[in-house]
Order: C-alpha cells, then structure tokens, then sequence
C-alpha cells in the first residue's frame, strides 16, 4: 500500500513513546541503508527518484539543533539561523533535528554515496532553524522560525514537534506562510490518543500521524478529524546527533512528518507550477487508507486520508485543483478586527472591541504560560 505492488512485510515494533533517539551509535554506516525501510517500501529508487529527487527545493526544518558536521549531510544544509535564547546548547540537542534532516535530505557518504542514510528527497536542501522547545517563550521562537522561513524563500516547513495548547503567535505565522505560498507539515503526537496538538492542528498544516512497515496505524500516533495523513513511524533509521558517523533508529510522527515533508518537495520539484494547497491535494489524492470501508467518510480518525505515497502523487493524473488546496485555510488573529460602524457607534461601545481583545489576549497568553510543554513528535 506504500507503493505500487510493495510486498507486505512484518510491522516493526513500537517500543517508544516518542521519536527520542533509541541509539545504534556503533552501527556500520555500509548496514545502515538495507535498515532504511521506508525507502524500499515507497519504491524510493524504482519508483520516486527516476522521476525527481526534489532539487531545487528548500525544506525548512523548525528543531532543537543539528550536527551540521554529519557525513550524510555534507552539502545538504543550508545557513539557518537559531532562535533559541542565549546560552542554549544546540549541540548537546542535535539529535532530533540531524536525524529530520537527514530523513528529508541526507545523501549518504562513501564510494557512489552507497553507504549511509539516503533521504527520501535528496537533492533539496534543508534550512535549518533552531528553537529551545522547553523555554517559556518557544511560541515566539517557533512563529519568528516560521516567518524566517518564509524570507529566505522555503518551500516546505517541517515541524517534528508537538504542544496541546495552540497559540497567537504562531497562528500568525502559520497563516503568513499560507498566504505565501507554503506548504506546512506538522507531527500529529505520541500518546496514542484522541487529541489536537499544535502546530499540527492548525488549518492548512498537513497533519501527520504515523504508520508501521506495513501499513498499519503505530500504536503511539495521536489521532482524530483533524489528521491528514500518515507516514512511516516505528523503527525509523536516520543520522544521530552525538557523532559525525552516529545512526539512531526510534518510533514517533516526527520520522512520519518528515516523510511527509519530503514527499512534498518532491512534489513541489516534479510540479512547479502547482501551489502549495494543489501539492497538498496531490498527497490527499494519491494517498491509499487500507482500512477503507463502502462509504466511509474521510478522513478517517487513524488515517486521515491514508498512506502517504510519494510515487503515487508523482505519476497520477490528478487534477490540480483551488489554489488553496482542500484543507482549510488559517487566518492571522491579528488581522481578525470588525469593521468600525460610522457615526452612530458611541464612544463607549467604540472602546469595548479592544478592551475585549486586550482581556483575551492576556488569557490567550496565560493559558499558554500555564500549557506549554512543548514535545517532540
């Protein structure tokens, strides 16, 4: 269901809670590719990259640092820039982000790049952003991130992180990188659970939940109406953090989102013409839920609109479609005013609207104070 005639295999255990590293920091980097099973399960070499293999494409990746020195990663990363405060050690917090890039865009290392870990899109380039996911102002971060993102001309915007409480900041973002043109993609969560986690929750943000090697839905992966698609999630190999040589393989959205993210730089190289709601559509379109049932609506709690399929979206006739794409599409609370009524509005009532928005604002901000434990997904 992956691809096209994949073989079904058995699913890889789900033995975490969430996409931390489950360390092989001695593996052999000429083992690690044949334990890359998301690429035989899209087809990646057959299938994927004799149609593109995303050049061209930036994909910005919002984590908590990266290993910019990781052989599989030569050439692949681009100058970021960090958000994080000051006195924030990103390299003692690279794994996340080195093992994200190097889903999207490694290209592996050795004699003809055969040893290592290859990317699903390997040819794009990855923007990486660095945010303190534990401070208590990583909204603002992660908004400043997006926006920055955006500036510097990303495609795609990853985010392999997880909060239950959404916020103004980056919905402002999130809707600013809507209207420009981006396509966002977020992990849904790894508790397992009926739940909206943000940023993946928020309308327009392609909603990832995970899957396992053969196409059921992991264990772990958070669900709901709100989720988009799934993508590979246990037992995912990618770079670590603690070395130059250092493979970690772990369960969790994050690896799916990445996935996710990917496929639509693919998407984006192999159809540049399309918007990025019409690169969302091609994903919707061309994803397969294997659970479908006769007149099942969509999308479905546990799969959204199915099995992400990065061969499928490439080579189906899909029609493009709005310019917005299917999803829904966020607005800036900022911009969100009413019109001012002409003569007859009092001075009183004139006043009520921003002593109104004022007051939720300030809640807005304490909820946010008080909920705020950001996670990765």
């Amino acid at each position: 269901m992956w691809s096209v005639g994949m073989r079904r295999a058995a699913a890889a255990a789900a033995t975490m809670a969430a996409l931390t590293v489950r360390g092989t920091p001695t593996a052999y980097a000429d083992a690690v590719r044949d334990k890359q099973w998301p690429l035989q399960a899209f087809a990646a070499a057959e299938r994927i990259w004799p149609v593109t293999t995303g050049g061209g494409q930036v994909v910005a990746v919002i984590d908590t640092g990266f290993r910019v020195t990781h052989v599989d990663l030569s050439g692949r990363l681009l100058p970021g820039k960090d958000f994080a405060p000051s006195g924030y050690n990103e390299i003692a917090n690279a794994a996340h982000g080195t093992m994200m890039a190097s889903l999207i865009a490694g290209r592996g290392h050795g004699p003809d790049r055969s040893d290592g870990i290859m990317g699903l899109a390997p040819d794009t380039q990855i923007l990486p952003l660095t945010v303190d996911l534990q401070s208590d102002h990583n909204d603002e971060e992660i908004a400043e991130a997006i926006r920055y993102a955006v500036s510097r001309g990303a495609d795609v915007i990853n985010m392999s992180f997880t909060d239950i409480a959404p916020s103004g900041p980056e919905l402002s973002a999130v809707a600013y990188a809507e209207a420009h043109n981006v396509v966002l993609v977020a992990g849904a969560g790894n508790d397992g659970i009926e739940a909206s986690n943000y940023p993946a929750s928020y309308p327009g943000v392609v909603d990832v939940g995970g899957a396992n090697e053969d196409g059921s839905v992991w264990g772990g992966s958070d669900f709901g109406g709100h989720l988009t698609l799934v993508g590979p999630a246990s037992g995912v190999l990618g770079d670590g953090g603690g070395g130059d040589t250092q493979y970690v393989v772990g369960d969790g959205t994050s690896g799916a989102s990445a996935y996710v993210a990917a496929a639509a730089a693919l998407v984006r190289a192999a159809f540049p013409g399309l918007t990025a709601g019409q690169v969302v559509n091609r994903l919707i379109k061309s994803a397969v839920d294997p659970d479908a049932r006769p007149g099942q609506g969509t999308p479905d709690l546990h799969y959204g609109y199915g099995v992400v399929r990065p061969d499928a979206a490439l080579t189906q006739d899909i029609p493009p479609g709005p310019a917005a794409g299917p999803l829904p599409q966020a607005t800036d609370p900022s911009a969100a005013r009413p019109a001012v009524a002409a003569t007859t509005v009092t001075a009183t009532a004139t006043a009520t609207w921003p002593l109104w928005l004022a007051g939720a604002t300030a809640l807005l901000s304490l909820l946010g104070l008080l909920l705020r434990h950001r996670r990765r997904a």
